[in-house]
């Protein structure tokens, strides 16, 4: 048998059953409690007659709820399709059609539940309130015995180009991301971990219940929409000793700590580990982080499409502004239009193999041979280069365009703009005039600061001084936010398309 589920809860978990597996809104869930209460999750979607390889859709924040919903169907044969709680009806109907579920589960009065009523799929109406009442007298579940190459997850992508993909994993992922995530961070029993990415992203997944608990550490879930504010005070409060974001929101968390005048270490002083992924983290976003919490930001660079980060650097191995270096068990190469290897230094696609590579996106025949080389390799969408086996990520093909001939980087022209005391945050695309194409960057503020034309020239002749001349913006046009995914990322395509239109 190669139950993951298994492995947590009925070899692991008895090893500590008292231990607290995870925290939420001021409650705590024992080992013991978690296995089982996911026991008798499992029992009951089995009862209502879901066979292994049945399809469950979980529409829950994190919580309780979602880890018993989550584990139970795991530990029973089923495959969860666990998507971000904040999505709108559409998108929810959207998945209902493509995963084809059994069962939707979701909060009282959330949307997915709408979405399921509109095309007559059953729903069971959960949260923590109701998760123990639900259960109570349920037998638990029989694992079921999991072959490796069993399908149990499926993620669905963000969307940052506006085309959500469904990604199906393997019971063998689970275990190889086990793996790979405890020979790079070495999470201990007296770990508490918070991550602000939501266990329907792959991200929030191995970082909020892969990496705690299989060594018995302890989780803190935020079910609500991670804010600076909110964030700080989790950190505080639950004494986090590992914390793991995304670059928007060590962004958002420097500017708060900016506005609370430097209060840093207060927050923080438990804190022996920050990780970002999800995005490449700007280089000057790094520096700051260092100058005002003396901690260094570990990084990691990985899709939904290998469910984890496959190139990574961590102390003293850091070099800001790159993605760090290829993690074992996988290999990684730069390739040309044509998909043969380029020279180091020279940019192009990256590609990537690995054991825990998704065979191709669920009922999308078309999009899964778009995405792999001849010879099997995954095909990322990001341009990047090599340089000494380190790697830099310059950004998203769709992203990427031509000035004069010469490819611009939105993430290089980004970062330049970063450095300037005045930008909060910062977003390049290409603009049209004509027959010429232009580098616009669209610039949010720091609080308090006004948008003008002296201050977009003031911007223009900074990103000048730090990038060749065809790199430069010719066009600044100040925003207030930027458009975001569930997960944190830039959607760039919004800009342009808001750009075009406006």
């Amino acid at each position: 048998m190669m139950n993951f589920a298994a492995r947590l809860l009925l070899e692991n978990a008895p090893l500590w059953p008292e231990r607290i597996a995870a925290r939420c809104a001021g409650r705590s869930l024992t080992y013991a409690e978690l296995v089982r209460l996911s026991s008798a999750m499992g029992g009951l979607l089995r009862s209502r007659g879901i066979e292994p390889g049945g399809k469950v859709l979980i529409a829950l924040p994190d919580s309780f709820s979602f880890l018993a919903s989550f584990l139970g169907c795991m530990l029973g044969g089923l495959v969860s399709a666990p998507l971000n709680n904040r999505l709108r009806r559409q998108d929810y109907a959207e998945c209902i059609v493509d995963t084809a579920p059994a069962l939707v589960i979701a909060s009282p009065g959330h949307e997915a539940l709408d979405a399921a009523a509109d095309v007559g799929v059953p729903a069971l109406v959960l949260d923590d309130q109701t998760l123990e009442p639900l259960l109570r007298g349920v037998p638990p579940v029989q694992a079921h015995s999991s072959l490796a190459d069993d399908v149990c997850v499926f993620f669905v992508t963000s969307g940052t180009t506006g085309h959500p993909k469904v990604v199906p994993h393997r019971q063998e992922d689970f275990f190889a991301v086990g793996k790979v995530m405890d020979d790079f961070f070495g999470i201990q029993q007296d770990d508490i971990l918070l991550c602000s990415a939501k266990m329907g992203h792959a991200y929030g997944m191995f970082s909020s219940l892969i990496m705690p608990l299989q060594v018995g550490a302890t989780v803190v879930l935020d079910p609500d929409k991670p804010t600076p504010e909110n964030t700080l005070r989790l950190l505080r409060s639950e004494k986090v000793t590992v914390f793991l974001s995304v670059p928007v929101m060590y962004t958002m968390l420097l500017l708060t700590l900016d506005l609370a005048d430097g209060v840093a270490l207060g927050f923080l002083e438990h804190v022996r580990l920050c990780f970002a992924a999800g995005e490449v983290l700007p280089e000057a976003v790094f520096k700051d982080w260092r100058d005002k919490t003396g901690m260094d930001i570990w990084q990691g660079y990985g899709s939904t499409e290998t469910m984890t980060f496959i190139i990574g650097c961590r102390p003293p191995h850091i070099v800001p502004g790159t993605a760090g270096r290829v993690l074992e068990p996988y290999s990684v190469a730069i390739l040309d239009e044509d998909h043969r290897p380029l020279p180091s230094g020279a940019p192009g696609q990256i590609a990537v193999r690995g054991i825990t590579v998704t065979r191709g996106y669920h009922n999308a025949p078309e999009w899964t041979r778009s995405i792999f080389t001849a010879d099997g390799m995954l095909l990322t969408g990001d341009m990047g280069v090599e340089r000494d086996g380190l790697f830099t990520v310059l950004g998203r093909m769709d992203d990427m365009f031509k000035v004069g001939g010469l490819w611009v980087s939105p993430m290089r022209v980004e970062n330049a703009l970063l450095t300037h005391p005045a930008v909060a945050q910062a977003a390049v695309t290409g603009g049209d005039v004509g027959a010429f194409t232009l580098v616009r960057a669209h610039v949010v503020l720091k609080p308090g600061l006004e948008a003008g034309p002296a201050l977009a020239e003031d911007l223009r002749l900074h990103a000048l001084a730090l990038l060749p001349d065809y790199m430069a913006p010719t066009d600044i046009i100040f925003h207030g936010s930027l458009p975001m995914t569930p997960s944190g990322k830039i959607q760039r395509f919004i800009l342009r398309q808001e750009a075009n239109n406006g």
